[in-house]
């Protein structure tokens, strides 16, 4: 072999051991972090601890998660004598720019008790008002499936001029998992 070609392999060989020794301690960062993470999860409680923390279902004491296809769908919520009063979620769903992350609660009869837009990616200072502008969310508190739809569409909900298209994701995606959680608790 020449000079260069041995040259050549020398450096294959020593970038493939950086590699190899970078993927290993990748590999062990990332365990690490994910036990870390699952770790100060669970000290927090969970999603139904932040349901809770929320206060998406009035008079709750505690959640239930009620599992369907592997996935977390919704909590069943309960008072502090055990009996069931409503139900609470926290959804992703589309909105207009990227995905939304929304918490809601409802009572045994499925009409809202709160909804709060916990994250958004919406046109700052259009879209990103269905988060920012409480009135909004407020609305939602008392109506049933049926009122679930903005108020140009039949609806109880009035969208918010300028974020229309937001108003509408956001009122569609709490529509949609009411839908979800209803046919999975009759």
């Amino acid at each position: 072999m020449t000079e260069k070609n041995e040259s050549t392999v020398s450096i294959l060989i020593k970038l493939t051991a950086i590699a190899a020794i970078a993927a290993a301690t990748l590999t062990v960062t990332y365990g690490v972090t994910q036990e870390e993470l699952q770790r100060r999860a669970a000290l927090m409680g969970g999603p139904g601890k932040q349901l809770l923390d929320m206060g998406v279902v009035p008079g709750a004491a505690s959640f239930k998660a009620v599992t369907v296809d592997g996935k977390d769908l919704y909590y069943e919520a309960f008072d502090s004598s055990g009996d069931k009063i409503g139900y609470g979620f926290i959804a992703e769903m589309p909105g207009l720019q990227d995905v939304m992350k929304v918490a809601g609660g409802m009572d045994l009869d499925f009409k809202m008790t709160k909804v709060i837009v916990l994250e958004q990616k919406e046109t700052p200072g259009i879209g990103d008002k269905v988060q920012k502008q409480p009135e909004f969310t407020a609305q939602f508190t008392g109506v049933g499936p049926d009122g679930l739809a903005l108020s140009s569409e039949g609806g109880q909900i009035d969208g918010i001029s300028g974020a229309t298209l937001s108003s509408k994701a956001v009122t569609d995606g709490v529509h949609n998992i009411v839908e979800q959680i209803q046919q999975e608790a009759s």
